[in-house]
Formats: C-alpha cells, sequence, structure tokens
C-alpha cells in the first residue's frame, strides 16, 4: 500500500522500534536520530495534538528516546496510557507469579551469554537478538512458565519473548484514544512493523482509517518512515 498523505484530519499512532528507530542488539544500544523529535512535534501541531505513540516500551523509556515532549502514549503494549492531559492509568495488573517467573529467567539468564531479561512494571522480557541459538530453549521454557497461568498470555517480538497481563493490546489502546479529543471524529493512520503492531494496523483499519507495516509499505526502512512523516 502507498502510504497517503497525513492531514489534520488525522489521528496518527505510531510504534517506535523498528518503526521510529532502528533495532538494536539490546534495547539500550537503539540509536535516535538526531530530528526525531522535531518531526514528531511538528506532526502533532499539524494533526492539532493528535499524535500518540503505541509502544512495548516502558513509559520513562518512550519519554526518554522522544523528550522532551511527554506525547500522549501507550506503554507496555496499552497496559499503561498517558492520555493528552498527562494523565497516567494503568488497566492491568502484575500476574501472581510475576516475581517467581522473574528468579527463574534471570537464573537461565546467568547460564546462557547474550540473554538480557528485561523487567517492566506489569511484564518481563526476554531477549535472545545475541544469542539467538538459544531461541527454542527459551520459547519452551516460558511456555512451561506460564502454561498453568490464567492471568498472563505470550507475545512473541523481534528476537523476544514476552510475558505480560492478559486482556489489553495495542489495538486496544488506538481505540480508547479514538474516543477522546483530540483524536475523535479523525481519521486514524497507525505506523508498526512487529506481530505485537498487528492489533493495532487491524483496528485503525476497522475504524475508517489506515493500518502501516514497515515491512509491507515502507521497504523495511525506519528511514522511510521518518521521510515520510517529515514531509
Amino acid at each position: 500500500m502507498t502510504p497517503p498523505p497525513i492531514t489534520a484530519q488525522n489521528a496518527v499512532f505510531l510504534d517506535i522500534d523498528g518503526t521510529l528507530i532502528d533495532l538494536a542488539a539490546t534495547p539500550d544500544a537503539v540509536i535516535v536520530p538526531p530530528d526525531l523529535p522535531d518531526i514528531l512535534q511538528n506532526l502533532a501541531k499539524k494533526t492539532g495534538g493528535a499524535l500518540a505513540i503505541l509502544s512495548g516500551r516502558k513509559l520513562a523509556d518512550i519519554d526518554h528516546l522522544l523528550g522532551p515532549t511527554k506525547f500522549p502514549c501507550a506503554a507496555e503494549h496499552g497496559a499503561i496510557i498517558r492520555d493528552p492531559a498527562g494523565h497516567v492509568t494503568q488497566n492491568v495488573q502484575r500476574p501472581a507469579a510475576y516475581e517467581n517467573w522473574l528468579k527463574i529467567l534471570n537464573r537461565y539468564a546467568a547460564q546462557m551469554p547474550g540473554i538480557i531479561i528485561e523487567e517492566k512494571q506489569f511484564s518481563l522480557v526476554v531477549h535472545y537478538r545475541r544469542a539467538p541459538e538459544h531461541e527454542a530453549e527459551l520459547g519452551q521454557l516460558v511456555e512451561r512458565l506460564i502454561g498453568g497461568a490464567d492471568d498472563a498470555v505470550l507475545l512473541l517480538a523481534h528476537c523476544a519473548y514476552e510475558i505480560k497481563p492478559r486482556g489489553g493490546d495495542k489495538g486496544d489502546a488506538l481505540a480508547q484514544f479514538m474516543q477522546r479529543a483530540p483524536f475523535a471524529g479523525k481519521t486514524p493512520l497507525f505506523v508498526g512493523d512487529d506481530v505485537t503492531d498487528e492489533p493495532a494496523i487491524r483496528m485503525a483499519t476497522a475504524l475508517g482509517g489506515t493500518g502501516l507495516h514497515v515491512k509491507r509499505d515502507f521497504s523495511n526502512s525506519t528511514n522511510t518512515v521518518r521521510t515520510w512523516l517529515r514531509t
């Protein structure tokens, strides 16, 4: 699909990693293009403030990467919502076995060089980008851990397994934003790159807008996404 031009009638929703910035070996190693904050600020002005970030990252990470402006956003795949007024709400609770899973995963990571366990407010992420040979073993481990849990689900991401609370995703977060000003009444436009972004792609389309995928619609290039947003 050819990405449409962005107008003042759009409500724009954007993922971060793999969409606005290139993926890196570790979450902390990403490089933010110097002009990205200005691109987003200008886009927010153009849409009358109807710009929100939908990311799997922690809220503090989003602000660190995209600051100084604190954009409306859904952090941790929609578990945390910050509305345009800056009010933060939490839509889920940590799974009951969170702390036990964290101890087990840290023990495994200590025996597997290159494996990183990321602790979020509500989720746990096993990153294996630097040690892809452990993908199958880690996948089996995570599935065993949450096999009997009714309050958690497994998300598959780029070289990562994420254990998150059951309920809610980026699609639900997009729908929530579309019910409130300044998003309400506009046409949603979402861009993402991962399987975790597919719910938001579908939701944007279902609400009469457009859901775009970096690989399918931007030649798998974050630079192409930024150029489109800029122009």
